[in-house]
């Protein structure tokens, strides 16, 4: 019965002794009976009548106590109703963001720093994470408990950067298929209206794929909404660092194949061009996140029930009105026919 279930079910183990009690209690009133007809020729069968009756209650009130101490429980509770909005989070992996800029901190450090700073202003909306450089993939899809995707988040370091080259449009595309494919959620209260989905790349801007900005339209057309964070400084350029192990010593600095080295530097403009097409907007990691958190909270949420697995309604109360009500329906019964005897 998924319906009813018991909070303390060992309980109903008392329910064994209502037979014998039944049985007990026939086999006293017999008895009862027999010892007045020792002394008395004619017994009024409403004397033997009220203690059957009395006897029923009392059988009837330990047997709903039981029921109450096992606290039956059915009716699923009331499901509250909250907001939320579904934000992918995308993180440039590539080895350009080995490169420091400001006071000597790395680009990846600092774009992870937003990161967190933007889970914690935003708590309550769903996140997922999505890395990419050449390819790009989904280390941890939408959820909106994020103790994983923070973990996930704290691993990436520069010794786990190897990937050279970055495709923006390739982590457009993939993250716009799992917000879309993951927009069916069954907790929705109109599924017709899903709310708002957002992608936030955070990224230097380097870019040496092709139709970017085409993926950002496509993406805005259907319904994601598009924001870059800029990580890095655009009026100076850097060198690169190489990923520990990939070099020689002497020359721990990204080169070409003529030996020059490679600089690197915030592409703002692109950002910007991609924001645009993206129905989104664009801001440097340098001015924290409040205009960002500001903006996002600007947009339509999905509303949804909070489900409750497994929640039921408490019932135990009936079970124990209904006993007491047969408890003072017994003294009733007694005083009533206490009062019709003396009299």
């Amino acid at each position: 019965m998924n319906w009813l279930r018991f909070g303390h079910p060992e309980f109903l183990h008392f329910l064994w002794a209502v037979p014998p009690l039944f049985l007990l209690l026939l086999f006293g009133l017999r008895q009862k009976q027999k010892a007045l007809l020792r002394f008395y020729s004619n017994v009024n069968p409403a004397h033997l009548q009220r203690h059957k009756f009395q006897a029923g209650l009392l059988l009837l009130s330990y047997l709903l106590l039981t029921l109450a101490i096992a606290r039956p429980q059915w009716g699923a509770k009331p499901e509250p109703v909250a907001e939320r909005l579904d934000i992918m989070l995308g993180l440039d992996i590539s080895t350009s963001m080995l490169a420091a800029d400001e006071n000597s901190v790395r680009r990846l450090l600092h774009a992870k720093t937003v990161i967190f700073a933007l889970l914690e202003a935003l708590e309550g909306d769903r996140f997922g994470l999505l890395y990419f450089a050449e390819a790009s993939f989904v280390a941890c899809p939408l959820t909106s408990d994020t103790t994983t995707l923070r973990e996930f988040l704290a691993a990436i370091n520069a010794d786990t950067l190897t990937h050279s080259g970055t495709r923006i449009s390739n982590a457009i595309e993939t993250a716009t298929d799992r917000l879309i494919s993951d927009q069916d959620d069954p907790t929705a209260i109109d599924t017709n209206l899903g709310g708002q989905k957002v992608l936030i790349l955070f990224t230097d801007g380097e870019d040496h794929g092709e139709e970017t900005i085409s993926a950002a339209k496509a993406a805005s057309q259907a319904g994601v909404h598009i924001y870059c964070v800029g990580v890095g400084n655009p009026t100076q350029s850097v060198p690169i660092p190489l990923p520990r192990g990939t070099g020689p010593e002497n020359t721990p600095y990204k080169r070409d194949a003529n030996g020059q080295l490679v600089l690197t530097a915030l592409d703002e403009s692109l950002l910007q061009e991609i924001a645009t097409a993206g129905n989104g907007n664009y801001y440097p990691a340098t001015v924290g996140i409040a205009q960002l958190r500001t903006d996002l909270l600007q947009l339509e949420r999905q509303k949804f029930r909070i489900r409750r697995d497994g929640e039921y309604q408490e019932r135990f109360q009936l079970f124990v009105a209904a006993a007491l009500i047969l408890l003072i329906c017994e003294i009733l019964h007694f005083a009533a026919w206490s009062r019709k005897v003396r009299t």
